[in-house]
């Protein structure tokens, strides 16, 4: 974990220097010295020691903290812990030249890093683990599946819904991605062959056009959870709802002496059923299980809507 932490703060543009106190406090590892802390407003030249916490069973204790300020030098600093602290650490902890990241905080900020494509890491799952006896998951994606970009900010969407100490583990939401091959054909009989990327979403009930700006670099290595098989769509409903989606309006062009000109009527150009060629290929979308004492959501990290557990659950 240390690696990662190490990672991710350089991902981040915190840049260390070597510190020359001791390493290792009661627990605390000294990663170095930063010139600041990141999306931080205060001056370059702030100096602030960065320590991590690895994780252990307890809270850090009243002791743990009073021999930790007690050694530790004089300046600010940045602690990273897996560990929570007790309510007599918290005491001396918290003041305004020490800013402590829990466990909670430091796992979005990891998560939000590995959903984006930044970090290739994987997180620990052990509360999942519990949680998805019966769920239908694979643990490794193909290296030709698309993932989607995420669009929602986890940290922003928590705060204005007042649920800072809910935890949140990231996940990957299969999807499909259809190719689509088919012919447009205006009023008067023209056609048209075209191409179309199309995304398949069965947790938001919904299908759209994208684009390959929309997929993430790298492949997040974490685990991917399949919808019940009753959410896909079958063929037929597909070029259906495809019909809806893909024909378009045009400038019609109305011939005059010298020759074809664009008026302002627009004419309506129909996806031909009949002619239609559709390849399937996995892909998914970004999203994190929410868990609380009174159980566990998935959140969608491009529409911000959260689904109920039994969605990935077969029937």
């Amino acid at each position: 974990m240390d690696s990662i932490v190490r990672d991710l703060l350089d991902l981040r543009g915190v840049r260390l220097s070597p510190s020359e106190l001791n390493t290792e406090i009661m627990g605390f590892l000294s990663l170095g010295i930063a010139e600041r802390m990141p999306d931080s407003s205060e001056e370059s030249g702030s100096l602030v020691h960065v320590w991590h916490v690895s994780r252990e069973i307890l809270p850090i204790s009243a002791s743990e903290a009073e021999r930790w300020i007690v050694d530790a030098p004089a300046g600010r600093h940045w602690i990273l812990s897996e560990r929570n602290l007790s309510e007599g650490a918290r005491l001396i902890i918290e003041n305004n030249l020490i800013e402590f990241w829990g466990p909670e905080k430091l796992a979005r900020w990891i998560g939000e890093s590995v959903l984006s494509g930044s970090l290739d890491a994987k997180i620990p799952l052990k509360e999942e683990e519990i949680l998805l006896q019966n769920v239908d998951l694979d643990v490794s994606i193909s290296e030709k599946c698309r993932i989607l970009k995420p669009i929602i900010d986890l940290d922003e969407w928590i705060i204005q819904r007042g649920l800072e100490k809910i935890q949140s583990k990231p996940i990957l939401l299969e999807i499909n991605i259809w190719e689509v091959h088919g012919v447009l054909i205006s009023p008067d009989g023209s056609n048209e062959s075209r191409n179309w990327l199309i995304i398949e979403d069965p947790w938001a009930n919904k299908i759209e056009i994208f684009d390959e700006s929309d997929i993430l670099p790298t492949i997040p290595d974490i685990r991917v959870m399949k919808p019940r098989e009753s959410m896909w769509l079958h063929e037929s409903e597909l070029v259906v709802m495809l019909q809806g989606i893909l024909e378009t309006r045009r400038q019609k062009k109305t011939p005059i002496n010298k020759g074809s000109v664009k008026t302002t009527m627009l004419e309506r150009w129909k996806l031909d059923p009949s002619n239609i060629i559709l390849n399937r290929t996995i892909g998914a979308i970004p999203g994190w299980f929410l868990l609380n004492n009174e159980g566990s959501e998935l959140l969608h990290s491009r529409n911000g809507k959260t689904y109920d557990f039994s969605y990935a659950v077969e029937p």
